[in-house]
């Protein structure tokens, strides 16, 4: 069996995701992220088969939370993002990035648009690197007065 079809108890799944137990429990028991493996049947004593994507799933959650981000505010969006996007597994990404204003995530794609998890919807954002615009205007800076120093000389 390959390490992406592989199923991940909750043990396992908080282990890898960075969450506690309780916390993944929690994350199932109010929908945020449900084990694909078990395909609706849900109770107690059934034992929730964790997908690779599902753990990658837990891990975002864990990373916005550290970040702030609270995990039933994205809850539509990652379950939208699992459902539109089942491709994640250990070989296959839907995007490079996911990118959140705190209650929606987007994904985002070298060259392309970002995309709405909650419907696949594009949108368009504007990224400017701020180092970028720090260089130039230092750049603009220094130039002038070497210049200015250059035609004193002669």
């Amino acid at each position: 069996m390959k390490a992406d079809e592989a199923w991940f108890t909750a043990g396992s799944a908080a282990a890898l995701s960075g969450l506690s137990l309780a916390m993944v429990n929690y994350l199932c028991r109010t929908d945020v992220v449900v084990p694909s493996g078990n395909e609706g049947i849900r109770g107690r004593g059934t034992r929730r088969r964790y997908s690779f994507g599902d753990v990658v799933a837990l891990r975002l959650v864990a990373r916005l939370s550290a970040r702030g981000v609270q995990p039933l505010r994205v809850a539509r969006s990652l379950k939208a993002l699992r459902r539109l996007h089942p491709e994640i597994t250990l070989t296959s990404l839907p995007a490079t990035h996911v990118v959140t204003d705190g209650e929606h995530l987007y994904l985002r794609r070298p060259g392309d648009p970002l995309e709405r998890a909650l419907d696949g919807q594009m949108t368009f954002a504007f990224i400017i690197e701020l180092s970028d615009l720090q260089r130039e205007i230092a750049s603009q800076i220094t130039r002038p007065a070497r210049r200015k120093a250059s035609t004193r000389r002669g």
